[in-house]
């Protein structure tokens, strides 16, 4: 039975509940900034987005923080401002720009499993690595949960390594009753449109070292230094002043979209909680996720594949999206690094599956989603 929903063209299926859909203020809340920004004519390096990095240090508990073009570039010049230049660990299961960041500065990778429960970088695999190249550790938020802060600072400590957070999906994300942004050396947050706070696009680098910040500031401008020298070799990686007010105005309802996103989840568990075959995300009560994704495995005990599934969705009309897929070292782009066997990693490629999940989303479609998921998993 197909949605009445769908519609299909040829081959086609429209989509009629997307994955994700970004979530802004009003364009009038808007205006007066932006024709202040207009009338300056400074497009990039003003007061907006200092007034930015303001408030994205105090609400991601840090203290200080550096807006960037992107959490990619963000992440790039973290690991050159330290001087990363052999080998960096990143999880198998990620988004490619974890490992991208560090090829980009000239590093080497070295993949590392991740917990099936929860997804995030296993403290166990990363405590059985032992290569002396390795100078340090990219460590992934996953859908909005950060990984097992305090054991992987331990292991690190323990291994003189560098600890970075690519928390590309963070905001919202707390461990321990800190919020996401002051651990680690660094942490570099995304402000895409998939994001729960969007800037169009962008990023931000959070951190309590003033000298790195210092740093920082001068690499994402191509590394310029006083006197008209350039100190470093940077990068153009600035935030623009229009992209600055839109990230300092959805900022400030993060509290906000958090717990609307909180409730959503709940919502989702408990209409799939009995089902048989599918298995959540889970973590101890000393995390918080910020529920930038709604991310579920579709286990061997399902009646149907998560591909199965995802294609029913789809004639649907309900976008889903197989993430992360597939394992970083099975991509194209890291042929010739070294590999190895992932069982958790490789296992959650096959089983993982996004359905959509934004704020402002409706009861009805949520309601909608839950019962073609049900529908596409009953074995009929």
């Amino acid at each position: 039975m197909k949605s009445s929903r769908s519609t299909k063209t040829g081959t086609k299926f429209r989509t009629e509940i997307p994955l994700l859909r970004p979530w802004l203020v009003k364009p009038e809340d808007l205006l007066p900034d932006f024709r202040a920004v207009w009338e300056s004519g400074k497009l990039s390096r003003g007061e907006f987005t200092k007034r930015f990095e303001k408030l994205a240090a105090r609400e991601l508990g840090a203290k200080e923080a550096v807006a960037v073009s992107s959490c990619t570039s963000g992440l790039i010049l973290v690991l050159r401002a330290l001087g990363v230049k052999k080998k960096v660990v990143v999880p198998d299961y990620t988004f490619p720009a974890t490992g991208h960041s560090a090829l980009w500065v000239g590093a080497g990778l070295v993949f590392c499993d991740v917990d099936l429960d929860d997804f995030t970088l296993s403290p166990r695999a990363l405590a059985k690595i032992d290569d002396p190249e390795v100078e340090a550790v990219l460590a992934v938020n996953i859908f909005g949960l950060p990984p097992k802060v305090g054991e992987l600072e331990k292991i690190c400590r323990t291994k003189g390594w560098k600890l970075i957070f690519d928390s590309a999906q963070g905001m919202g994300g707390e461990y321990k009753g800190r919020r996401c942004g002051g651990f680690g050396v660094a942490e570099v947050f995304s402000m895409s449109p998939s994001k729960l706070i969007t800037s169009a696009e962008g990023g931000v680098i959070t951190t309590n070292d003033p000298e790195l910040a210092a740093k920082l500031v001068s690499l994402r401008d191509y590394g310029k230094g006083p006197n008209e020298d350039m100190a470093a070799v940077g990068l153009s990686a600035r935030l623009s002043e229009l992209l600055a007010v839109l990230a300092y105005k959805n900022l400030r309802h993060l509290k906000k979209l958090r717990a609307e996103r909180e409730k959503l989840v709940k919502r989702y568990k408990k209409g799939l909680q009995d089902i048989e075959g599918i298995a959540f995300q889970e973590w101890n009560p000393d995390r918080k996720s910020g529920h930038n994704y709604f991310v579920f495995r579709v286990t061997g005990a399902a009646a149907k594949t998560r591909d199965e599934l995802l294609q029913f969705l789809k004639e649907a009309g309900i976008e889903g999206k197989r993430y992360f897929y597939p394992a970083l070292h099975q991509l194209t782009a890291y042929e010739g690094v070294p590999s190895g066997h992932f069982p958790a990693a490789e296992q959650l490629c096959r089983e993982a599956l996004a359905v959509p999940l934004y704020s402002g989303m409706s009861g009805k479609d949520q309601d909608l989603v839950v019962s073609r998921i049900r529908e596409g998993l009953s074995g009929q």
